[in-house]
């Protein structure tokens, strides 16, 4: 596969990015930081570059943690949610078996009221 480079710009300053990804891709990789940059500019107004680096990394990471997170709790009900869907599946053919001896009960029934009104 062949590398993507593309020319973005992040906090003002522009940069050659190079990867794997489409040049889309990287471009909205790079509009991310940019933006969660400049929203801690915004906040703290005084940090230099290097500060500002590092608090933004460290949102970032803060993002995808809690990211994993829900993913690690959505993927759990998934399983669970799964599975009993397993066993509801699995107990299905026999309800549909009771439910065929029962309409054929009541179909007896219904044949043997009648029957002395013929």
């Amino acid at each position: 596969m062949e590398k993507t480079r593309t020319m973005v710009k992040i906090c003002g300053k522009e940069y050659v990015m190079a990867g794997y990804e489409s040049e889309e891709y990287i471009h909205r990789v790079a509009i991310y930081v940019d933006r969660k940059m400049s929203e801690l500019k915004e906040q703290y107004v005084n940090l230099n570059p290097n500060t500002l680096s590092v608090l933004t990394a460290i949102n970032i990471a803060d993002d995808v943690l809690k990211l994993q997170e829900q993913f690690d709790a959505i993927s759990k009900d998934y399983a669970a949610l799964s599975e009993e869907l397993k066993t509801l599946k699995a107990g299905a053919p026999y309800e549909k078996e009771g439910q065929r001896s029962n309409v054929s009960a009541i179909k007896k029934d219904n044949n043997r009221m009648f029957d002395g009104y013929k």
